[in-house]
C-alpha cells in the first residue's frame, strides 16, 4: 500500500471515530461511511514508478550487434607484411647467389706451345699475338735459301694488311724483351730494337715483306703469355 492510501485510511478511520465519539453517527450514517472506506482502501494507487516501461530493446541491440573490432585487422596487415618482406629476401638471396656468376670473368689459359712447328715459347707468343690481331696466315718452321731463323723454328711470318701490319709490329716492339724477340722486319726496314733501318730490295713484295710482318726470336727463352 502507497503512502497516499494509507493516509486515506487513517483520515477515514479518525473521522469515524469522531463522530462514533461525539455520538453524530447514527446507524444509517455509518454504512455509507464505511463503504467509502473499503472502497477507498481497494482501490490501489498507481505507483509512480509503473509508468515508465523498462526498455529492452536498446539495450537488447548494443549487446547484440558486435562492433569493428580494429585488432582483427592487425594480424592480416602483419601477415601481408611478412609475406612482402619473406618476397623480397627470396629476390635478394636469389640476386645474390646470381652476382659471383655474372661478375667472374674466366681465367686467361696460358697459350698453346704449337703453331706451325716453332719450337714453344715462339708458338705461345704466336697464339699470343693471333688473339689481339687480324692475321690471314701464319707461316712458320721452313726451309730458306738464304740466311734465316725459319729453319729452326725461330721465325714466324704473320700475313696482313698494311693496317693491321704497322700495329702488329709496334706492337711485338713494345714486348721485344718479353718476348725474347730479337729483331722485327716489316715492310723493307728491320727493326733490332733501335729503331727502323732500310734494307735492300730483293725482288719482290713478298721478299721485301710488304705483305707480311717477320718476327725473330732468340732459342731457349722462357716467356709468360696469355691467351
Amino acid at each position: 500500500m502507497g503512502p497516499t492510501a494509507l493516509g486515506t485510511v487513517v483520515a477515514g478511520a479518525l473521522a469515524l471515530t469522531l463522530y462514533a465519539t461525539n455520538g453524530l453517527v447514527q446507524d444509517g450514517d455509518a454504512l455509507p461511511a464505511a463503504m467509502a472506506l473499503e472502497t477507498t482502501s481497494a482501490s490501489p494507487t498507481p505507483s509512480p514508478t509503473s509508468s515508465v516501461p523498462p526498455s529492452t530493446s536498446t539495450k537488447s541491440t548494443t549487446s547484440t550487434t558486435p562492433e569493428p573490432s580494429e585488432t582483427s585487422a592487425t594480424p592480416t596487415t602483419t601477415e601481408s607484411t611478412e609475406t612482402v618482406e619473406t618476397a623480397e629476401i627470396a629476390d635478394t638471396t636469389e640476386t645474390a647467389a646470381a652476382e659471383p656468376a655474372e661478375s667472374a670473368t674466366p681465367e686467361p689459359e696460358p697459350c698453346s706451345t704449337d703453331l706451325e712447328g716453332t719450337q714453344p715459347h715462339v708458338a705461345q707468343v704466336g697464339h699470343h699475338i693471333l688473339t689481339k690481331f687480324d692475321v690471314d696466315a701464319v707461316g712458320g718452321r721452313a726451309e730458306r735459301s738464304n740466311p734465316s731463323d725459319h729453319p729452326l723454328g725461330l721465325a714466324l711470318d704473320f700475313m696482313v694488311s698494311p693496317d693491321v701490319g704497322d700495329a702488329l709490329a709496334e706492337y711485338v716492339l713494345e714486348h721485344r724483351e718479353e718476348f725474347g724477340v730479337t729483331y722485327v722486319i716489316w715492310q723493307q726496314r728491320i727493326n733490332s730494337g733501335s729503331g727502323w733501318t732500310l734494307m735492300e730490295d730483293r725482288g719482290s713484295p713478298t721478299a721485301n715483306h710488304m705483305d707480311h710482318v717477320h718476327v725473330s726470336f732468340a732459342a731457349g727463352v722462357d716467356v709468360s703469355v696469355t691467351c
